[in-house]
């Protein structure tokens, strides 16, 4: 991973930081024993904060601070300001770029689901789901979830593990779930009666349910087949989120490409707009788990995955594993 002094290209994909933003993180990403590089700084920032979300920064300038930061040889990682909206825009521009001989860290979740997917699908690379820069700068997560993230980009943590809950799983005698064995190349169903639990297995894709849904049907459509699909999001109304979870449910009827298993992160952290009732969530959620059939739905059970105050870090792109005692664990 990373070492003392490295330098952290710093990117604004999205909505716009204000410059006193700006310079909150330079100070936090050298406090934390980076070298911070942002380029095009002025030209990517604004004087105040907006009455909206909307990238206000044109979609050229922002793919250009982005494709720079992607082809600095100097840098190993690339460290997302913020979320909010707009990160899709840079997509026409960011799939004409050729594919970089190395890749990098990257970290970014929310609204850069948009990005996470295609570096994923089309370059291969591992993203990081994880708290962004404006919200380390500015004590916007515990320190926990500080922690957590700045161990994984300093190699000291080696494995994630986070407790699951079967949704929908058969139990043995013993109330341990039991589901389909996976492998990436393969599926073998074992019978229920086998009271034997397997391992489910698999890459692990996904993110913000409805930046995920906003690219259904496009070339930038994300590929969960014999995956694992993780989904969360904030903010939004169960009746909502269910609007979502039947499409995904169609899409995955019709095109017969089955995820191996779908993982549920946090669904309950209010946003600016408001809090969202927990009990429509909980039925959405249920009515989401009839109609998979024999996939697997499994939800963090801390609420620590996905947009939360202590939200802890998840390595897409890279095979992670359910175990039979209903764990998630990623090697790093």
């Amino acid at each position: 991973m990373l070492k003392k002094n490295d330098i952290v290209d710093i990117v604004s994909p999205s909505t716009p930081c204000t410059f006193d933003e700006i310079q909150k993180i330079k100070n936090y990403v050298k406090k934390i024993g980076f070298t911070p590089r942002i380029f095009l700084e002025k030209e990517t920032a604004i004087k105040k904060s907006q009455s909206h979300e909307f990238a206000s920064i044109a979609a050229e300038t922002r793919f250009e601070q982005l494709k720079e930061a992607i082809e600095n040889p100097h840098s190993k990682i690339i460290w997302c300001t913020r979320g909010g909206y707009g990160s899709a825009e840079i997509l026409p521009f960011l799939m004409k770029m050729k594919k970089p001989k190395k890749p990098k860290i990257f970290i970014g979740f929310s609204d850069i689901s948009s990005l996470n997917i295609f570096l994923i699908q089309q370059w291969g690379w591992k993203v990081v789901s994880a708290p962004m820069l404006v919200q380390l700068a500015l004590e916007k997560v515990s320190k926990k979830s500080e922690k957590a993230i700045l161990d994984l980009v300093f190699g000291k943590n080696k494995e994630l593990k986070y407790k699951l809950d079967s949704l929908n799983g058969p139990r043995n005698e013993c109330g341990v779930t039991r589901f389909w064995s996976y492998t990436q190349n393969n599926v073998t169903p074992h019978s229920r009666n086998n009271v034997t639990p397997h391992l489910l297995r698999g890459l692990i894709v996904g993110g913000c349910i409805s930046v995920v849904s906003a690219h259904f049907g496009t070339q930038n459509q994300i590929d969960w087949n014999k995956k694992i699909l993780f989904l969360e999001d904030e903010g939004e109304d169960g009746e909502r989120l269910d609007r979502y979870f039947h499409q995904i449910a169609i899409i995955i009827k019709e095109s017969e490409k089955k995820p191996a298993a779908i993982l549920l992160g946090n669904f309950l952290e209010a946003n600016p707009h408001g809090a969202p009732k927990a009990k429509n969530i909980e039925i959405a959620i249920k009515k989401f788990s009839g109609k998979l059939g024999n996939i697997p739905l499994f939800i963090e059970k801390s609420k620590c995955l996905g947009h939360s105050k202590n939200m802890m870090p998840l390595v897409l792109g890279t095979d992670a594993k359910i175990t039979a005692d209903n764990f998630l664990v990623q090697k790093l």
